[in-house]
C-alpha cells in the first residue's frame, strides 16, 4: 500500500466521487501549451482535470532509467534479464523472449519508439528489483518535481483506476526531462530503431509530420483516449504542449498542430502572465471513462449507471483489489485497527472485480456516513495507507472504476 499513492488517490477519490455524485460528465479533452524557457501558458483547457496518462507513462520510466544511469547504477550497454513478469504484459509489446538478457539501450529504444509494454517493464525490473517498487519511486519522483496530481501504479501505462495524471504534471514531466537529460532526450526524437535488419518506425507519427517536432510520446487506452505529449522548436524557441482525450490518432495530431501553429505564430505574452506552477494543482472533476469506439465497448459515464441488487449500504472504504479473499480479509482487519478509534461503525465486505484478467478482490468497509468515510480515509493517508471513499451511488455501480 504505497503511501504517496494514498496521499494522492485520497485527495481525487472525494473530489471524483463529489462529480461523479452530480452526474458531472467528464470533459472530453484536455489541452495545455507552455513555453519551454519560461513556463509561461500560452493556453490551457481542464490542464488540471485528473486523466488516464495511457503510454504518457513511459515518459516517467525512461526519466528514472536515465537518472539510474547518470549515478551509475546502469548503463546503456549493460544487459538485464526479462522476467516473467515482463512477458506477461499485453501488447503493444516487442515480444522479448523469457530469461534473455537484453542491453538498456535496445530496451530505452523498443519502450520509447514502439511503446512496448514489456521493455518497460524490463527497465523498471532493473532499475528497482519489481515493477511495484519501481511504481512506488515513480509517485516519488513525481512529487520531487511537482506533478501534484499524479500517481503511478506501473511502469507502462497499462490500464489501472489508481493510475492518474494532469495535463499540467506531463508538461511539467517533459521539461524535467529536457532539463535534466540533454544529452538523453534523444531517445524521444528517434523516427526509428533498427532490431534485426527490421526498420521499426515510432508509434508517434506527429512527430514524422510537424517541422520542428523533438519529441515525446503517445499513448492509447480505452479510459483515456489518444494522448499526446509534444515538444517542438522553431527559430531558437521551444514549445511544449499536451493533448489528452483524443477521439482518435488524427484528430488528436491535428489538434496537437493547431495548438503548436497557434503558439508559434503568436509572441510569448507580457508580464503578468500565467505561469505553469501557477496553474491550480487540485483535481477538477473525474477521470474520463472508457471511450466509445471501434477499439472500445460502449460504456456509461462514471456514476450514471443503475444500482446493482442487494446493495452495499452507506459510503464505503476501498484498500485496494488483491489476489485472494484472505489478503483482503487481512487488509480490512489491519485498517479496521487503525481506524479504531476514528469509526466505530462500519462492515466488511469482499467483492469480486468483474474486469477481465486474473481473478481479483477488492478490499471495503462498508455502511458508513459520508462524514466519517471522509474522516477514515484523511486518516488512513495520513499513515500513508491507500483509501479510497466511494458514495452509495459509486459503491453500488457495476461501471465503477474500483470494480
Amino acid at each position: 500500500m504505497g503511501g504517496l499513492r494514498g496521499i494522492a488517490l485520497a485527495l481525487a477519490a472525494v473530489l471524483w466521487a463529489a462529480s461523479a455524485q452530480a452526474a458531472q460528465k467528464p470533459p472530453k479533452s484536455a489541452v495545455l501549451l507552455v513555453e519551454d524557457a519560461t513556463g509561461v501558458v500560452l493556453e490551457a483547457e481542464n490542464a488540471t482535470h485528473l486523466w488516464y496518462p495511457a503510454s504518457l507513462t513511459k515518459v516517467m520510466t525512461a526519466y528514472l532509467v536515465f537518472e539510474a544511469m547518470a549515478e551509475g547504477r546502469l548503463a546503456l550497454d549493460q544487459k538485464v534479464p526479462v522476467s516473467e513478469h515482463a512477458v506477461a504484459q499485453p501488447p503493444t509489446k516487442l515480444g522479448l523472449g523469457l530469461g534473455k538478457n537484453v542491453r538498456v539501450k535496445l530496451l530505452l529504444e523498443v519502450m520509447i519508439v514502439r511503446s512496448a509494454n514489456d521493455a518497460a517493464v524490463v527497465l523498471a525490473e532493473a532499475v528497482s528489483g519489481s515493477e511495484a517498487a519501481f511504481a512506488q519511486a515513480m509517485t516519488r519522483k513525481a512529487r520531487a518535481l511537482g506533478m501534484s496530481q499524479t500517481v503511478f501504479t506501473n511502469a507502462s501505462g497499462l490500464p489501472d483506476e489508481g493510475q492518474f495524471t494532469t495535463a499540467r504534471d506531463m508538461v511539467i514531466l517533459a521539461r524535467a526531462v529536457i532539463r535534466d537529460f540533454p544529452e538523453r532526450y534523444a531517445f524521444f526524437a528517434k523516427p526509428h530503431f533498427i532490431l534485426r535488419k527490421r526498420v521499426r518506425p515510432t508509434t508517434t507519427g506527429w512527430l514524422r509530420a510537424y517541422p520542428g517536432a523533438e519529441g515525446i510520446k503517445s499513448g492509447f487506452t480505452c479510459g483515456s483516449g489518444y494522448n499526446l505529449l509534444s515538444a517542438a522548436e522553431r527559430d531558437g524557441r521551444r514549445l511544449i504542449g499536451v493533448v489528452l482525450g483524443g477521439r482518435n490518432s488524427g484528430v488528436r495530431n491535428a489538434r496537437m498542430t493547431k495548438l503548436m501553429d497557434s503558439g508559434f505564430e503568436t509572441p510569448p505574452p507580457p508580464e503578468p502572465a500565467t505561469h505553469l506552477e501557477a496553474l491550480p494543482a487540485t483535481p477538477s472533476g473525474p477521470a474520463p471513462y472508457i471511450l466509445p469506439g471501434r477499439k472500445c465497448p460502449a460504456a456509461p459515464a462514471i456514476g450514471t449507471a443503475s444500482a446493482t441488487d442487494g446493495t452495499l449500504p452507506g459510503w464505503g472504504l476501498v484498500f485496494g483489489s488483491f489476489m485472494n479473499k484472505t489478503k483482503a480479509s487481512a487488509a480490512i482487519a489491519e485498517n479496521r485497527k487503525a481506524l479504531r478509534e476514528v469509526v466505530e461503525h462500519g462492515h466488511p465486505a469482499i467483492i469480486a472485480k468483474t474486469r477481465p484478467g486474473p481473478q481479483r478482490y477488492s478490499a471495503l468497509l462498508v455502511g458508513l456516513k459520508e462524514g466519517d468515510a471522509g474522516q477514515a480515509c484523511q486518516h488512513l493517508r495520513s499513515l500513508g495507507v491507500y483509501c479510497l471513499a466511494v458514495p452509495p451511488k459509486l459503491l453500488n455501480n457495476p461501471q465503477a472504476l474500483w470494480r
